[in-house]
């Protein structure tokens, strides 16, 4: 599994070939890549997510979708699942988004027993992202 962190350094990575290059063959020999916030927009610029569903920090939305067209951006969606491929909105949907993938893969009871541990109220819904409602 490959997790591509996001945050400010995003935004000069994604001009960086080599990052890139180097992104992309890690995330081939992946058998899941989660991206965290702008992680979304660096694995865009690979290629790898061309036609397919992703999403991204609300804040940094009109950056992020500029990175790549060729990929379906979900603006309202907390996290997308695209076949080995999980994207989230922001930090805290990176977490909800971890928890989602916990459940996909080992069981829904086992995500609830670590937000429980985390003291987490995980927001299960990965289709609505409250953010979304300030993108214009």
């Amino acid at each position: 599994m490959l997790l591509i962190p996001g945050g400010f350094g995003a935004r000069t990575l994604v001009e960086d070939r080599s990052f890139l290059e180097a992104l992309k063959r890690c995330a081939e020999k992946s058998r899941f890549v989660l991206c965290v916030c702008t992680g979304s927009a660096l694995l865009a610029r690979t290629g790898l997510l061309d036609g397919r569903r992703a999403t991204s920090n609300k804040m940094a939305w009109p950056w992020v979708i500029a990175q790549r067209q060729e990929v379906q951006w979900v603006k309202k969606a907390r996290w997308v699942v695209d076949g080995e491929f999980y994207t989230s909105s922001g930090i805290t949907a990176g977490i909800d988004m971890a928890l989602g993938f916990v459940a996909d893969q080992i069981g829904v009871g086992v995500a609830k027993k670590i937000s429980a541990a985390l003291e987490y109220v995980w927001n299960q819904d990965k289709d609505e992202d409250p953010f979304s409602e300030t993108v214009p």
